[in-house]
């Protein structure tokens, strides 16, 4: 995943405009790995994150998807207006780009509650100011093996909406897997 860390103090005034650069970060790191092209037309859907709705990634993923796609997008000012009204209670937002159209960008906007943190946890945090990041999912055959954090290719911003080719370069990532696996073994042995 590549990771963009915004300046962590973020008042309440700002949240638009900062939600507005982190959009234009998003979208320049998402170019520089991915080989779409990525319109910076954008609308926006909100998100909470919650750990507790899947044991795994995957799991997540697959309901995150199916509740994304009954959500309506709206444009910037109407998200800012949604999140300042639990903006006290605001630990963490998350850009994701969501899905990358030829004509508008949907940005996912996942935010953390700090009341979803542990009772022990929460009185530390309650007076911080929300942070901000930027985040980029990598699928893991994008990756030279093994746990290497080198891109080997550029791939699609949307592979995780799934689809053919998703799947055909999932299946050729875990065979590259298997065959250097095997010659990691050879090797050993000799």
């Amino acid at each position: 995943m590549y990771l963009c860390r915004l300046p962590n103090i973020m008042k309440k005034t700002e949240l638009e405009n900062k939600i507005f650069e982190a959009t234009s970060k998003l979208i320049d790191m998402a170019t520089e790995i991915c080989w779409n092209k990525i319109s910076r037309s954008c609308e926006y859907i909100i998100s909470e994150i919650d750990e507790n709705t899947a044991k795994n990634y995957f799991e997540r993923a697959k309901i995150r998807k199916k509740v994304n796609a009954k959500k309506s997008s709206k444009p910037l000012n109407e998200i800012a207006v949604e999140l300042t009204s639990i903006y006290e209670n605001l630990y963490d937002l998350n850009l994701h780009i969501y899905k990358s159209l030829p004509n508008k960008t949907l940005i996912e906007i996942r935010y953390f509650l700090k009341t979803s943190h542990t009772a022990e946890f929460y009185p530390i945090i309650i007076t911080n100011a929300p942070m901000l990041h930027c985040k980029v999912a990598r699928p893991s055959y994008a990756t030279k093996p093994p746990n290497s954090d080198k891109l080997n290719k550029k791939f699609d911003v949307n592979w995780e909406l799934g689809g053919i080719r998703h799947e055909l370069n999932k299946f050729l990532g875990k065979l590259t897997y298997q065959i250097w696996k095997w010659k990691h073994v050879c090797k050993q042995k000799l």
